[in-house]
């Protein structure tokens, strides 16, 4: 297991900066309300990962997906990662970006 400087392991990071970089990309589609574009992008922040880019098209699908995809992959980390305060709180603010949208 590779950690990095702040004691996070590979498979963490690349899951939390896959999951920022979805939140991102949500906060960015025009299709989405000011309300979940706020909790997206609040998502994001909150998961303290780089995000990789996101392909162009990923802006052009439906809000609800990239929050939804990005609920999927925190869902999938171990309990003790999903655990961590950061991924708590983003796990929040993207069920609260679901709400806004309905």
């Amino acid at each position: 297991m590779t950690k990095n400087d702040d004691g996070l392991d590979a498979d963490l990071l690349a899951a939390r900066s896959e999951a920022s970089a979805l939140f991102a990309a949500a906060a960015r589609n025009d299709q989405a309300g000011v309300t979940a574009q706020l909790h997206c992008l609040a998502a994001a922040t909150a998961l303290r990962a780089p995000s990789g880019p996101v392909p162009a098209t990923a802006d052009a699908a439906d809000p609800d997906r990239l929050v939804e995809q990005a609920l999927h992959i925190l869902g999938e980390l171990e309990p003790e990662d999903f655990a961590h305060p950061d991924v708590l709180a983003a796990a929040r603010h993207g069920r609260r970006a679901l709400r806004a949208r309905r």
